[in-house]
Order: structure tokens, then C-alpha cells, then sequence
């Protein structure tokens, strides 16, 4: 894959995840177009990580064939979930309400793949190492959130306020990493377009 393209799927993931943020909230039955175009937001975000997560694997299979294919694999499970929950949701398939608790697991599942796609990548490929240490720290804090939940419990949608410390906790990793995500985006999407830096001959 030319990294021109995974790029703009980078862009497009920012871009989404961004709109997903200004209609956070938004249940379709309820907020009518806002709640639409969350849901619409949150599919071209799924389908985005797609293109990168080809990437990912195209790039690091030579050192870890099998691994690097299993977490693109487990990728794809998550994408696909989190894109069928929107589209669910957006046809009154699910509620507002159950899409939300069913959305936890599959971010910790596409945090999963953040962390270690991103880590394949950082020990067996030339790709951008910076951008792939921030995804994974944020796919790292995805799936944190859902340790925590396992420990306190999900947080339920209709209930304000204060849980428990470990549910709150697992609140915090989890919007804190939806707060970073797009800049996630922007950052790889730049790296992959920056021309290559120039190789240092090595002394003789």
C-alpha cells in the first residue's frame, strides 16, 4: 500500500473522530441529524482504521508474519463491530443506550490492536515512531478503561455522577484517549507524508 493513502486514511480517522466529539451524545431517535451524523461519524471512523491496519501488517509480516497477521485479524473484528454498532444504532436495530454499553469492549478491542499493532510496528518496521508510541498509549488507555470496568463495572448511561473509583477511573482513561485520538490521526497522517529523512553514511 502507498503511504499516501494509509495518509488520508489517517486524516479521515482524525477528521471523524472529531465530528464523533462535537455529536457525542447524539441518539438518532432523540437528536435527529446530529445523531445521525454521530453515527455516520463513527462508521467512516471504523472503516479508517482499515487502511492503516493493512499498513501496520504489510509493513512488519517479513520479521513477524504470523503475529503481525493476528492482530490485523483481531483489527478487523473490532472495525467491524464498532461499524455495525453505528449502523444499528443508526437504524433503530439498537438504542441509544445499548449501543453505548456495548461500544466499551469493542474500544478496548481496537485498543488492543492500537497497542500492539502499533508496537509490531515500532520493533519491525521503518514507519514514524512517534505517532506509532502516542496510538499506542491511547490504544493502551482503551483497554485500561475496560480492566477498570471489569473490576468496578460498565458505566451505565442513564446514571449521572459519581460510580465507583474503579468505574470513574476506567470514565477517565476512556475520554481522556477519545480527546487524543484525533490528534493521533493528524500526527501519523503528516508523518506518513513527510519525505524520508536522509540516511547518515556510516564512518569508514
Amino acid at each position: 500500500m502507498k503511504l499516501r493513502w494509509a495518509a488520508i486514511a489517517a486524516y479521515v480517522n482524525s477528521v471523524a473522530a472529531l465530528a464523533q466529539l462535537l455529536t457525542s451524545g447524539g441518539d438518532p431517535k432523540v437528536n435527529g441529524i446530529a445523531g445521525l451524523l454521530n453515527n455516520l461519524s463513527g462508521v467512516l471512523w471504523a472503516a479508517s482504521f482499515v487502511p492503516l491496519a493493512y499498513l501496520f501488517y504489510r509493513a512488519s509480516r517479513a520479521h513477524a508474519n504470523v503475529v503481525s497477521a493476528a492482530v490485523f485479524a483481531f483489527g478487523l473484528v473490532g472495525f467491524g463491530a464498532a461499524a455495525f454498532l453505528e449502523i444499528a444504532t443508526a437504524t433503530g436495530r439498537l438504542t441509544f443506550d445499548q449501543e453505548t454499553i456495548a461500544y466499551y469492549p469493542v474500544l478496548g478491542a481496537i485498543g488492543v490492536w492500537l497497542l500492539m499493532g502499533g508496537g509490531i510496528a515500532i520493533m519491525e518496521t521503518d514507519l514514524p515512531r512517534a505517532p506509532l508510541i502516542f496510538g499506542a498509549v491511547i490504544g493502551g488507555l482503551w483497554f485500561f478503561a475496560n480492566v477498570l470496568f471489569g473490576a468496578g463495572g460498565l458505566p451505565s448511561p442513564t446514571v449521572d455522577g459519581s460510580v465507583n473509583d474503579l468505574t470513574d477511573s476506567g470514565i477517565l482513561l476512556l475520554e481522556t484517549a477519545f480527546l487524543l485520538q484525533p490528534f493521533w490521526g493528524l500526527w501519523l497522517g503528516r508523518s506518513l507524508l513527510a519525505p524520508p529523512a536522509p540516511r547518515t553514511p556510516a564512518p569508514r
